[in-house]
C-alpha cells in the first residue's frame, strides 16, 4: 500500500536583522520538527522579514487569510497613515458559491485579528471578491518573453546571485508570477527583502497585467555545499 505524501507550506516571520544563515537554521529546525509529526511529508517552510509597520500588517493580513476555511486570500493591501494611525484597506477573495454570511464571518475573523495584533489600527475596510474556482493553470508556453525580462532585470541587482524556478499561473484576474532570488548567505533579509521589492515593482510596471508576484529569498550555496552536493 503506498502511504499519500502530505505537503506542509507555512511562513514564518522573523528579524529583519538575521542573516541568511541564522534565518536557515530556524527554517531548517522548523522543517524537522514539521517531519516528526508528518514523517513523510514534504515541507516548505517560506521566511518573511519583520521591522517595516506596513509589511508588517500585510503579512499577517495573508496569514490570518490563508488560515481560514473558505478564504482564497488576501491581496490588493493598502495601509495609510491618517492622523499617526494605521488605516488598512484589503481584498478578500472567496469561492462564487459561498453565501453572504458565510462570506461576513471571513471578513468579521480578518478584521479581529488584525485588530487584536495590532490595536494601533483605526480603521479596516475589506471588499469581499468571488474568485474562479477553476485551479490556475500553470503555463507553458506564451510566457517566454516574461521570464526573459525577469531575468534580464535582475541582472540590475548586483546583489542578486541567481534568479530560478520562475512559474507563470494564470489566474481569474490576471497572471500570478512565482521564483527564487538567491542572494549571499550573510546580507541581512531586511538588505534582500528591500532588493526584491524593487525588482518586483520594476516587473510590475512593465507588465501591469501580473496580479500577484511571490518572490522567495534565498541563500546561495557555499563553495563547500557546492562540493557536497557534486558527491551526492
Amino acid at each position: 500500500m503506498t502511504r499519500k505524501r502530505s505537503d506542509v507550506s507555512l511562513h514564518v516571520s522573523l528579524d529583519s536583522r538575521l542573516n541568511f544563515e541564522e534565518v536557515h537554521k530556524i527554517a531548517s529546525k522548523v522543517e524537522r520538527e514539521v517531519t516528526k509529526v508528518l514523517p513523510n511529508a514534504r515541507v516548505t517552510v517560506q521566511t518573511n522579514p519583520l521591522g517595516h509597520a506596513r509589511e508588517d500588517i500585510r503579512t499577517l493580513a495573508k496569514e490570518i487569510a490563508d488560515r481560514l476555511p473558505g478564504s482564497m486570500g488576501v491581496h490588493n493591501v493598502h495601509i495609510q497613515k491618517i492622523d499617526g494611525k494605521p488605516c488598512v484597506d484589503l481584498h478578500v477573495e472567496v469561492s462564487a458559491d459561498m453565501d453572504m454570511k458565510q462570506a461576513h464571518e471571513i471578513s468579521d475573523k480578518i478584521e479581529r485579528g488584525l485588530r487584536a495584533a495590532n490595536p494601533s489600527i483605526s480603521e479596516i475596510t475589506i471588499h469581499m471578491e468571488s474568485a474562479s474556482d477553476r485551479m490556475s493553470k500553470e503555463l507553458n508556453e506564451g510566457d517566454t518573453e516574461l521570464v526573459w525580462y525577469i531575468k534580464h532585470v535582475a541582472k540590475h541587482y548586483n546583489e542578486i546571485r541567481n534568479v530560478s524556478g520562475i512559474k507563470i499561473r494564470r489566474v481569474a484576474s490576471g497572471r500570478h508570477v512565482v521564483f527564487r532570488c538567491r542572494f549571499d548567505p550573510n546580507m541581512r533579509m531586511k538588505e534582500a527583502y528591500e532588493i526584491t521589492t524593487g525588482l518586483q515593482n520594476a516587473i510590475k510596471s512593465a507588465y501591469p497585467d501580473i496580479e500577484r508576484i511571490d518572490i522567495q529569498e534565498e541563500a546561495a550555496p557555499t563553495a563547500s555545499e557546492h562540493i557536497t552536493h557534486s558527491r551526492h
